[in-house]
C-alpha cells in the first residue's frame, strides 16, 4: 500500500514542481507565436525546441543524472530490466491501438513527405517526453506521493505541456494516464516507446489534429536533426568530461600516495 500512496516530501519535490511549472510556462509563452513569419518560427524555436525538449529533456536531467548517481537511469525508466517482456507488450500495444485506429478512420495519402517531416519532429519530441515527464517527473511524483499520485499528476503536467500548441487538456490528460500506467507494467520505458507511443502521438498530432500542420514542412525536419544532433553532442560532451574528470581524479590520489609514502620514509 506505501507504493501506492505515500506522502515524503523533499527538495527533490520542490524541484520537480518548479522545473515542471517552467515547462508550462514555456508552452504558455507560444501561444502568442503560432503564426507562421519568421520571427514566430524563431521564437518558437527557442521556447520549445532550445529551452524546453534540448534544455529541459537533455540538458536539465543529464545534469541531474550526474549530480544523483548512476541508479538514477534505471528509476527514470532506462534500463534493461525486463526488457524483452517491455518489447513485446509495446509492439503489441502499438498493433492493437493501430488496429483500433484504422477501424474508425483509413486515412488518405499517410505516406507522404509532409508526414515524414511531421513524424520526425514528433519522435525527437517524444524523447523529451520520455526523458523528462515520465522519467523525471513521474519518478520524483512516485517518490513524494506514491505510485497512484504519481500517475495522476505526471498526467496532469503532461496535458499542460501542450497549451501552447494543442490544447485539447481531457484527452490529453487520458493519453497520459494511459502512458504511465502501463509504464508500472514493468517500469521500464521500451513498454512504451517509441511503438506504443509512437503509434498514438503520430495519429493524435498528424491525423486528429490541426496542430499537425504546422509540423509537416521541411523546417521542423531540420529542427528534429538539428535538437538530436545537439543532444547527441552534449551527451558525448558530458561523458568525456566525466571521464576526464575520472582520470584527474585517480592521478590526484596516485599523487597523495606518493607523497604519503614519501613523508613515511
Amino acid at each position: 500500500m506505501r507504493k501506492l500512496f505515500r506522502l515524503n516530501l523533499t527538495k527533490e519535490t520542490g524541484t520537480a514542481a518548479i522545473a515542471g511549472l517552467v515547462m508550462i510556462a514555456l508552452s504558455l509563452l507560444m501561444i502568442p507565436f503560432g503564426g507562421d513569419s519568421l520571427t514566430d518560427t524563431v521564437i518558437s524555436f527557442i521556447l520549445r525546441d532550445l529551452l524546453m525538449i534540448f534544455g529541459l529533456g537533455v540538458v536539465f536531467v543529464t545534469l541531474y543524472i550526474e549530480k544523483k548517481g548512476p541508479e538514477v537511469p534505471a528509476e527514470l525508466g532506462f534500463t534493461n530490466r525486463k526488457w524483452i517482456l517491455s518489447l513485446i507488450i509495446n509492439v503489441v500495444l502499438a498493433a492493437g491501438l493501430l488496429a483500433m485506429f484504422l477501424k474508425d478512420q483509413v486515412p488518405e495519402n499517410v505516406v507522404s513527405l509532409k508526414n515524414l517531416y511531421g513524424a520526425s519532429y514528433i519522435l525527437v519530441a517524444g524523447i523529451f517526453e520520455m526523458t523528462f515527464i515520465y522519467g523525471f517527473l513521474r519518478m520524483c511524483f512516485e517518490k513524494a506521493f506514491g505510485i497512484i499520485p504519481a500517475i495522476v499528476l505526471t498526467s496532469v503536467f503532461y496535458s499542460l505541456h501542450h497549451a501552447g500548441f494543442q490544447p485539447e487538456f481531457l484527452h490529453l490528460f487520458l493519453v497520459g494516464l494511459m502512458y504511465c500506467s502501463v509504464f508500472y507494467i514493468t517500469k521500464n520505458m521500451l513498454v512504451i516507446f517509441p511503438f506504443f507511443w509512437g503509434v498514438g502521438a503520430l495519429w493524435d498530432v498528424l491525423v486528429s489534429s490541426e496542430a499537425g500542420d504546422d509540423i509537416k514542412n521541411p523546417v521542423s525536419f531540420i529542427i528534429a536533426i538539428v535538437i538530436l544532433s545537439a543532444s547527441a553532442i552534449w551527451v558525448l560532451y558530458r561523458k568525456r568530461r566525466k571521464d576526464i574528470n575520472a582520470v584527474k581524479n585517480i592521478d590526484s590520489d596516485l599523487g597523495h600516495a606518493y607523497k604519503r609514502r614519501n613523508e613515511c620514509l
